[in-house]
């Protein structure tokens, strides 16, 4: 069967009529009756009443009673037919002319369990495509997809007919030695596919569990074999100093730049001269500091506050001003817009300029001249703010301070080296304060939501997991950074039009309805407004504060509400409860701020176009997808740390908190490390666990025994799952039922006894 012919010959049948068939092979019949039963069975697909036509009832029309036998030899030609995509087989068997169903082309995202959703690019539902009906498409590739129906769960289904463009073309995997030659294993468990390894083979570590980087020449959806060459060795599976490395893979990051980006970082770092000039501020006599990371060593904002007679302060907000260094169309400015951000490991950094510029003339250090974009901000005693500007400046910083130690100093503890800076200090605090009760009144949602800090040893094995303090000197410069990002969206919304806005727009009705249902579950009594207002959300938080339901209802808040994004229109930002907002603040980091940098010298749209990379439209969706893309890469980093760290701690118990409950099991968050796992339902003990919906609640109908969101669990790690990066409890009172098993050269295990 030659493919190219068939696709050929669809596109001239006639509605109703014949089709010129090109020749089809099969084991059974000649060349010409399989022609003919390709006809007949295009032909009826076409013209039946019904769109899609179960197998039974097609061969009934097709085949007389008469001339039963010749089923299998009309069944084969539907198999030839269906293969090659021609027609289109649904998950419950039924056929159809996929010239006759709507379709769609977009992005494929697989699940681990073999199933995917084709992404709407127009934003409608995602359609859900079932795991044998996918075409060979794998994560990431691009597909036309034929759209089905709903299934029982109300979703869009459908079915991938076949790849337009692969999305990935290099990932990591385990090499796996066969009788029958090398073949690598990816390493991403939504790839499902084996891929042969092809000649050359590099050096590879002795034994076994190499991980490689396999770079795909034969894909699944044109090759019963996919096959690749591999491209790297990464190490030996199990090491965690590759963690990191096998992350990068996965998601395809650079880790260096090209040269001729480098020799451009140089030149322009030696010769953009940090002086000031006729447009350009000399603010190197202001009091200004940083406040950043124990191990930062990027700082792109840096803060100064003068007071005045009248009871005023004048706020100082300077900003790196990349704009000067990185010109619109260099090899700088096309490597980070194709970067778009910097990405953040527990070890590491990908950053988005190269070093000599992100950690070094761009970045406001102590005690060097260096050049701002500074907004002042003049704020009265209710704060608000009278009056504001920006301009280009010089700046020098004349302390690079610590969040940990301005928080001491804040708390009446300053170290040595801080004390005279106290006064300087508590009244960036009372403004900050000020600025953050304004902002609170109008409903800005506040998540105080634990985050994960792993601490490591020189190999990359983590040591501990500790919460991440929130500090005092965190909400000071997340205030003022706020401020200053409003300010400027306000000005480029009031000049422009439109520029690169951060945008939040208001959940959807049905988000909100879970949400309440949520509540209600558990027991949670609040007013049902319609529409919902960020202050509505707002109450919920502040409510639950202190409680033992307050994670799990924070996150159901989080989850309620839609992803920020970045777009080219101030349609505001309702978790924040902004009418106008973007992200000015962070340039070295982000591409969006270097454009609003550009932007802001604009006093009209004219001009524009010449700043930028292409449109601004193509600006705000190409930066949204790279956000994404490193949040995503950034949570499996720290989910590979988790487990490993977990991996040291099978058969040990632990305090926990259900954060969760399902049909198949119970979350539980571990009090100590911030790691979440599941208890499947099979494990929970000798009673019929039912899972109470209605009520977010799993029951023993034996027993009587709840376990609801909030519930306080005792719970003994189980079993750790490196492929879904993924953790498993047990209750410990159930531990007992547990028996350790090991092999040779295997890690520990464990496994249910007497069940």
């Amino acid at each position: 069967m030659e493919l190219p012919e068939k696709k050929k010959r669809r596109r001239r049948r006639k509605p109703g009529g014949g089709t010129s068939a090109g020749e089809i092979k099969s084991p059974a019949g000649s060349a010409e009756a399989l022609s003919s039963w390709a006809e007949k069975i295009f032909a009826e697909l076409a013209s039946s009443p019904e769109t899609l036509v179960s197998l039974d009832l097609l061969l009934r029309r097709l085949i007389p009673k008469k001339n039963r036998n010749l089923r299998k030899t009309a069944e084969e030609e539907l198999e030839v037919l269906v293969r090659a995509g021609s027609v289109l087989r649904l998950p419950d068997g039924r056929l159809a002319d996929p010239s006759r169903l709507p379709s769609l082309t977009g992005r494929l995202e697989a699940n681990r369990d073999g199933y995917g959703f084709v992404i709407d690019p127009e934003g409608k539902k995602d359609v859900f495509v079932p795991a044998h009906f996918l075409a060979g498409a794998i994560d990431g590739d691009t597909v036309v997809c034929h759209v089905t129906g709903e299934d029982s769960r109300g979703r869009r289904e459908g079915v991938v007919s076949h790849v337009l463009a692969h999305g990935r073309t290099d990932f990591p995997g385990l090499l796996l030695k066969t009788d029958g030659g090398l073949f690598v294993r990816p390493r991403d468990a939504r790839i499902r596919q084996l891929f042969r390894v092809e000649e050359p083979i590099p050096p590879l570590p002795e034994g076994d569990g190499a991980l490689v980087v396999l770079h795909v020449t034969a894909y699944p959806d044109a090759s019963a074999v996919p096959s690749g060459r591999i491209a790297s060795v990464l190490g030996v599976d199990g090491d965690p100093a590759i963690d990191t490395d096998l992350v990068i893979a996965s998601f395809g990051f650079s880790i260096s730049f090209p040269s001729e980006v480098e020799e451009a970082a140089n030149e322009r770092a030696a010769t953009v001269p940090i002086v000031p000039d006729g447009g350009r501020e000399d603010l190197r006599s202001l009091e200004i500091v940083t406040i950043d990371g124990d191990s930062a060593k990027d700082f792109d904002d840096a803060i100064s506050l003068v007071p005045s007679p009248d009871g005023t302060w004048t706020l100082g907000i300077h900003i790196a001003d990349v704009s000067t260094y990185v010109l619109p169309g260099s090899p700088l400015d096309r490597e980070a817009f194709d970067r778009a951000t910097s990405v953040y490991f527990p070890d590491r950094v990908l950053p988005m300029f190269p070093e000599v510029l992100s950690n070094g003339v761009l970045s406001l250090n102590p005690d060097e001249d260096r050049l701002a974009r500074s907004v002042f901000a003049r704020i009265d005693r209710n704060g608000e703010v009278s009056s504001w500007s920006v301009t280009p400046s010089v700046i020098r910083s004349r302390k690079r301070m610590t969040y940990s130690e301005v928080h001491r100093a804040l708390s009446g503890d300053p170290s040595e080296g801080y004390r005279s800076w106290v006064p300087f200090l508590e009244q960036m605090w009372a403004v900050a304060q000020l600025l953050r009760k304004r902002r609170m009144a109008k409903g800005s949602l506040d998540f105080d939501l634990p985050e994960p800090e792993i601490v490591l040893d020189l190999r990359g094995e983590p040591v501990d997991i500790l919460r991440s303090p929130r500090y005092l000197s965190h909400q000071l410069i997340e205030e003022f950074m706020l401020l200053a990002n409003t300010l400027v969206a306000q000005r480029l919304s009031e000049r422009l039009g439109t520029a690169i806005f951060r945008v939040h727009e208001s959940p959807a009705p049905e988000r909100i309805d879970n949400l309440y249902k949520f509540l209600d579950s558990l027991g949670i009594t609040v007013g049902r407004p319609d529409p919902v207002t960020p202050k509505d959300l707002s109450l919920i938080l502040e409510k639950t504060k202190g409680t033992p339901v307050e994670h799990p209802v924070h996150y159901a808040v989080l989850r309620s509400l839609k992803q920020a994004r970045y777009e080219e229109r101030p349609l505001g930002h309702f978790g924040l409860a902004f009418s106008d907002y973007t992200h000015f603040t962070s340039p070295i980091r982000r591409y969006p701020d270097l454009v609003v940098h550009r932007l802001l010298a604009l006093s009209s749209p004219q001009g524009k176009e010449a700043l930028l990379p292409t449109s601004l439209s193509r600006v705000a969706q190409q930066c949204s997808e790279k956000e994404r893309k490193a949040t995503e890469a950034e949570r499996m980093a720290i989910d590979f740390k988790k487990v490993r760290f977990m991996s040291r701690h099978l058969g040990e118990s632990f305090d926990g908190r259900i954060t969760g409950v399902a049909s198949y099991g119970i979350f539980v968050e571990l009090v100590p490390f911030f790691v979440e796992g599941l208890i499947p339902i099979s494990q929970l003990g000798h009673d019929y666990y039912v899972y109470r919906e209605d009520r977010h609640q799993i029951r023993g109908e034996r027993t009587g025994r709840t376990f609801s969101v909030g519930d306080a669990v005792r719970v003994t790690v189980a079993k750790v799952d490196f492929q879904r990066l993924r953790c498993d409890f047990v209750l410990e009172e159930e531990a007992s039922n547990l028996s350790e098993t090991r092999g040779p050269g295997k890690k520990r295990r464990y496994e249910r006894r007497g069940r």
